[in-house]
C-alpha cells in the first residue's frame, strides 16, 4: 500500500484539487476530514464538516475516537487499496491520522503549493474567511445521502490537456455548523482544553501547573506554568510549545494569539 498526503493551511483548497491529485497519481481512495472516500462514494467515517464546532471537528478529522478509527482502519484492511491519499493541515496531522489508522508512511508529500497557484490558494482562503464555504470531496447527492449539512452550491472537476478537457468528478460546497457570521465567543475553559490537548505532543512536558488566560476584543494572551523533564533544553523546547500553542489555538479558535509566557517552575527528574 502506498501512501500520498496533501497538506496544506486551512481554507487553502486541499479538497477542491485532492480529485485532480488522486487522478494524476492514479489513486481511488482519500481520507480527508473523517472520512474514508473511494471515488464518489463515502465508505466510512463521518465528517468534520458536520460538527457543531472546531475543537470536535479537529478530533474527528484526526480519528481521535476509537470506534471512528477502528471502523475505517476495518474497510482499509478489507479493502487493500493499492494507494491512498491523506488530506491534511500539517506534517504531524497527516502523521497522527496514519498512525492511529496503522497505515505505512508516506510515499510521497505534496504541498498545496506543488498544485495551486498562488491567486488560487489566496481566492480560497478568501472564500472560506468571508463566506465560511466549505469543499467536500463529494458530489452534493452523496452528501446530501449521508449528512445533514446545508449543501451551497456543486463544483464540476474537469482535467485539462492542450487540447481537450474532460469532467472526472463534482464537488459539494457546503456551510458546516461551526461556521457562521457574526461575533465569536470562546470561553477560557476551551482554549484550556486546547492547550491541554496541543501539550500531549511534547514529552518533554511532564506536567501544567496554573494557567491564566485572558480574552480580549484583539485576541488572547496565556501564561502557563510547566514542569518539564530534567535535562532538557528550556529556552528551546518553551520556544517549540510557544509556536506549536499559537498555531493550533489560531487555527481552531480563529483568533488571534497576541502572547504566550510561558514559566518553568519545576524539573523533574
Amino acid at each position: 500500500m502506498e501512501i500520498f498526503a496533501l497538506i496544506g493551511e486551512s481554507g487553502t483548497g486541499k479538497s477542491h484539487k485532492a480529485l485532480l491529485i488522486a487522478h494524476k497519481y492514479n489513486i481511488n481512495y482519500v481520507i480527508d476530514d473523517g472520512l474514508l472516500i473511494r471515488k464518489d462514494k463515502i465508505l466510512a467515517g463521518h465528517s468534520a464538516k458536520k460538527d457543531k464546532n472546531r475543537i470536535q471537528a479537529i478530533r474527528t478529522a484526526i480519528f481521535e475516537d476509537p470506534s471512528h478509527a477502528h471502523e475505517v482502519m476495518g474497510v482499509i484492511k478489507k479493502a487493500k487499496p493499492a494507494k491512498i491519499l491523506v488530506i491534511g493541515t500539517s506534517v504531524r496531522m497527516i502523521d497522527k491520522i496514519i498512525k492511529t489508522l496503522e497505515l505505512p508512511p508516506p510515499k510521497r508529500i505534496l504541498k498545496i503549493e506543488d498544485v495551486s497557484t498562488e491567486k488560487e490558494i489566496e481566492e480560497a482562503k478568501s472564500v472560506r474567511l468571508k463566506e465560511g464555504k466549505h469543499v467536500i470531496p463529494l458530489p452534493g447527492i452523496e452528501v446530501q445521502r449521508k449528512f445533514p449539512v446545508n449543501i451551497l452550491e456543486s463544483l464540476e472537476i474537469f482535467y485539462k490537456r492542450r487540447y481537450s478537457k474532460r469532467k472526472i468528478g463534482e464537488r459539494a460546497i457546503v456551510r458546516p455548523p461551526f461556521s457562521y457570521f457574526g461575533k465569536l465567543y470562546v470561553s477560557e475553559n476551551a482554549i484550556l482544553d486546547i492547550i491541554i490537548y496541543t501539550l500531549k505532543d511534547f514529552k518533554e512536558v511532564v506536567k501544567l501547573g496554573k494557567s491564566q488566560i485572558r480574552i480580549k476584543e484583539e485576541g488572547i494572551l496565556i501564561n502557563i506554568s510547566l514542569v518539564l523533564r530534567y535535562g532538557e533544553n528550556i529556552p528551546q523546547v518553551g520556544l517549540k510549545i510557544q509556536k506549536s500553542l499559537k498555531k493550533e489555538l489560531e487555527y481552531i479558535t480563529g483568533i488571534n494569539v497576541i502572547l504566550i509566557n510561558i514559566f518553568v517552575y519545576k524539573l523533574k527528574y
